[in-house]
């Protein structure tokens, strides 16, 4: 299935959010905006984009020039010498008389920022960001495409693991699965046996081997065309388990289903986090319930919104989020259940599922 890509959109969306805001042009050298902006997949340091109200201009070297082509209707792509492409946008802006031309200070080092101020460029926070919270149709389909990778590669090596092996060799077994499915890449995959499960983001061990009776707990996600995916599960890996576990796992799971519960449009942050951590804290293990109930996923694999406690952001539709509450006993077994959900005018849809 193919998917029409909407950059000329986002690019036009995003002039007008110029226009509104008063500015006279935005630059910004972080590739993560280029992308979004772009469609265009580029590394830090191979372009500046310089935006305004009425055009877009992808100021690069010239080996880059021929990859902007995708973009070539909706973003002029001019090339400079090696080494200056900071340096030709700025004489850009004066060249086109440009007043009040913005920067985000989140989105460049120290020696970039100094250097912007001191061209007179002013302070803006999060224009982008903010757009990255609403997703566009091609994003969708890009997320739920990350997100069918990894439940799909969960089944397929969940009844593979088996006593004995490593938490990497694991990790590995999922790597594999996620990559043939058509992963770009793995940003993380968490394995977690025993008294390690209870390390909310514990490295894999290359030593530490499953035993017959024993807690898992796996956090995996992948990036599909830039897009991630997020998903958790625990487990109690054997025909012995603890009473205790099983009555922890289910608290876990209301928790988790209050907090889906709650996701919808209108909702605040801290009222998804305040369903779902109301369940722990009555069955009395608040204070093992030490992170956030769930946060954002588009580009990275942690955006905003967070949903922590008494945070105002509102939910909106198209919003993708996940919902991850979780109890750790230090030094014996830790469980937390977590999956993606598009935010819907009906609430939320589970986007980790078939």
């Amino acid at each position: 299935m193919t998917v029409k890509l909407l950059s000329s959109q986002r690019m036009k969306d995003f002039r007008n959010v110029l226009k509104q805001s008063g500015l006279g042009g935005y630059l910004t050298v972080s590739s993560l905006e280029q992308r979004y902006l772009s469609g265009i997949e580029l590394s830090d340091g191979e372009a500046v984009f310089l935006i305004t109200p009425k055009q877009a201009f992808c100021i690069t070297k010239k080996l880059i020039v021929s990859k902007m082509t995708a973009a070539k209707s909706f973003l002029k792509t001019e090339d400079v010498p090696y080494g200056s492409m900071l340096a030709g946008a700025l004489t850009k802006i004066k060249k086109m008389g440009l007043k009040k031309v913005a920067f985000d200070p989140a989105c460049v080092d120290f020696e970039t920022g100094n250097m912007l101020e001191q061209a007179k460029l002013v302070h803006v926070d999060g224009l982008v960001r903010e757009m990255r919270r609403s997703k566009y149709p091609d994003e969708l389909f890009k997320l739920r495409k990350a997100c069918k990778i990894a439940w799909e590669s969960f089944e397929e090596v969940k009844p593979k693991i088996k006593t004995g092996m490593t938490e990497e060799e694991v990790r590995i077994l999922m790597a594999l699965a996620m990559t043939k499915r058509g992963a770009d890449s793995i940003p993380f995959n968490i394995v977690c046996f025993g008294e390690n499960t209870a390390d909310a983001h514990h490295t894999p061990s290359k030593t530490r081997r499953l035993k017959k009776n024993e807690a898992v707990l796996m956090d995996f996600g992948c990036f599909y065309e830039g897009y991630t995916s997020d998903m958790t599960r625990s487990w109690w890996h054997g025909d012995r388990e603890p009473a205790f576990y099983t009555q922890i796992w289910q608290i876990v799971h209301k928790a988790y289903l209050a907090g889906v519960k709650a996701v919808r449009p209108g909702a605040t942050s801290g009222e998804v986090d305040r369903a779902a951590r109301e369940i722990i804290e009555t069955s009395g293990y608040g204070k093992e319930f030490f992170h956030t109930t769930g946060h954002a996923i588009g580009l990275e694999v942690h955006e905003a919104p967070i949903l922590r406690a008494c945070t105002p952001d509102l939910l909106e539709e198209n919003f993708v989020v996940t919902v991850e509450p979780g109890i750790y006993f230090n030094g014996k077994w830790g469980i937390r259940l977590e999956d993606s959900f598009l935010v819907t005018c009906k609430g939320a849809k589970k986007l980790t599922q078939k």
